[in-house]
């Protein structure tokens, strides 16, 4: 039997892994899958988790993780936005993005972060472009956490027909997928960590991945291992 530690970058992925991927993930050999939160800093001997500030912490983060667990049948994967990406992480500078196809760039730099942990047991995964794409699957779920969002979803639903898949909704400043549903929906900055889990749950892990061809490529990796 197997176990699948999940490195991730914040609350709300912790609570994604938990409610949606880690039950489906059960059916297919793994009887833990357990999350890390990279650590982000520390003070007074405390320390701080939230988003990637470094390629160093996080590296530091996923080896330290794999060498205290050395069993063959422990395995390794991330789910980090691709979105602000710290500027050293491997294969940012040497392969170019192109926001009509980020399929090989996302690749890419999956191949050179695997290159560089050189560990068979690991899986990277970085979200294209981060969490909240998942959500733009079918903006009618909103409305399971939010009151009186009609507008909101017409403006979501907007925001979907504009693109050739929900993965290509790009990882601007302001137009981001969190940033977008922010903008019409401003109570989601404060509720993510509840809210985000919750809706992907409600629109379930197979719609998910009919819809993110990259994410569903990541999920079919960690089912044959």
């Amino acid at each position: 039997m197997k176990t699948l530690y999940v490195i991730c970058e914040g609350q709300t992925e912790q609570r994604f892994i938990d409610q949606v991927l880690a039950p489906h993930l059960f059916n297919h050999g793994f009887i833990h899958v357990p999350t890390i939160l990279v650590e982000t800093g520390r003070r007074k001997g405390r320390s701080f988790r939230s988003g990637i500030t470094s390629y160093a912490r996080l590296r530091r983060t996923v080896v330290n993780a794999m060498k205290q667990r050395k069993q063959k049948d422990v395995f390794f994967t991330t789910m980090i936005d691709l979105y602000g990406l710290p500027r050293r992480f491997p294969g940012k500078a040497s392969h170019k993005r192109n926001p009509a196809n980020p399929y090989p760039f996302v690749k890419g730099l999956e191949r050179e972060f695997a290159k560089d942990i050189d560990d068979k047991r690991f899986v990277p995964h970085l979200q294209l472009h981060e969490f909240e794409t998942l959500l733009f699957v079918e903006p009618q779920a909103f409305a399971i956490s939010f009151e009186n969002c009609e507008a909101a979803i017409a403006e979501l639903e907007g925001i979907v027909a504009e693109f050739p898949t929900v993965e290509h909704i790009n990882d601007g400043k302001a137009t981001a997928p969190s940033k977008r549903i922010i903008k019409v929906l401003q109570e989601y900055e404060d509720r993510k960590v509840d809210a985000g889990p919750d809706i992907a749950e409600f629109v379930g892990l197979d719609q998910i991945r009919q819809n993110c061809v990259h994410f569903d490529e990541w999920v079919k990796r960690l089912e044959r291992l």
